[in-house]
């Protein structure tokens, strides 16, 4: 680690990403689900590396599905739990037929 920003980056990666779920307008509550950020960043490294644009995407932690959105720099801007990408999907009328190949290739 020759910069001090390779060190900060180190860091943070190894803080965990919350859920970022706010259950209603008001956004009085909040869910607790959190991931370990390099499994996110990971995940999201496997999508860039197959031309994924930047955007929400899929991926598999713990034998459960969780959704993130990833930036083109290779940062991740938040993720939703396994229920809560659930609820927001079925809110939003997704249809897994139309997942691009590469989210379903490393889902897990």
């Amino acid at each position: 680690m020759s910069s001090p920003e390779r060190a900060v980056r180190v860091k943070v990666e190894e803080f965990p990403l919350q859920c970022v779920w706010s259950g209603h307008t008001i956004y009085d509550h909040h869910c607790r689900a959190m991931i370990p950020a390099r499994k996110v960043a990971g995940a999201w490294r496997r999508e860039l590396a197959l031309g994924a644009p930047a955007g929400f995407f899929h991926f598999d932690w713990r034998g459960e599905e969780w959704l993130a959105y990833g930036l083109p720099g290779g940062e991740v801007r938040g993720v939703y739990c396994p229920t809560h990408r659930a609820e927001r999907e079925e809110r939003l009328g997704y249809d897994p037929q139309l997942v691009p190949a590469a989210a379903v290739r490393h889902a897990s």
